[in-house]
């Protein structure tokens, strides 16, 4: 994948493009000790290039006092993937590179289950349930009744990354 990617739009009513150029999202520097872990978890769950990298910094903005647990999210969730203990047993949320493949085989399986990214993305942040339960409830348009913070979320993280 290139750099930048390009959108070309045109007018029916004139003769000339407008060519768009979107930046492709980069890490921030902070999150550099992790970014082999990312890239691997991302590559071996089959996941869109970034996704997780973008997930993880939507979570925790790679803060040290976040991924070792010195800050704590009001719901509980831990760690730079923001895992819960209580919903996740299986993983140690405080180990940032256990918890990396982790989000990413979570991500996966939110995806086969769903259908799509954006679908997926929202029950990593709001679960699986509550999607489940909004799609059965108000089908196509079940993600404008969800909360504001899971509509912020899919969209921030799909602005910066194609899926």
């Amino acid at each position: 994948m290139s750099k930048n990617e390009e959108t070309t739009f045109c007018c029916p009513s004139c003769r000339s493009a407008l060519v768009i150029k979107k930046a492709k999202w980069v890490p921030p520097a902070n999150a550099a000790p992790y970014l082999d872990a990312i890239n691997k978890a991302e590559l071996k769950h089959s996941l869109p290039e970034n996704l997780l990298a973008r997930l993880l910094y939507q979570e925790s903005h790679y803060r040290q006092d976040v991924i070792t647990g010195a800050v704590t999210s009001p719901a509980g969730a831990e760690g730079i993937a923001q895992i819960m203990r209580k919903y996740h047993p299986s993983v140690e949320p405080l180990d940032p590179f256990a918890s990396i493949d982790y989000a990413a085989e979570y991500l996966a399986e939110l995806k086969q289950r769903f259908g799509d990214w954006e679908t997926a993305l929202a029950a990593y942040n709001w679960g699986m349930g509550n999607v489940g339960r909004a799609k059965d409830n108000h089908g196509a348009s079940w993600l404008s009744y969800a909360p504001e913070e899971t509509q912020n979320y899919v969209k921030q993280i799909t602005a910066d990354v194609r899926v």
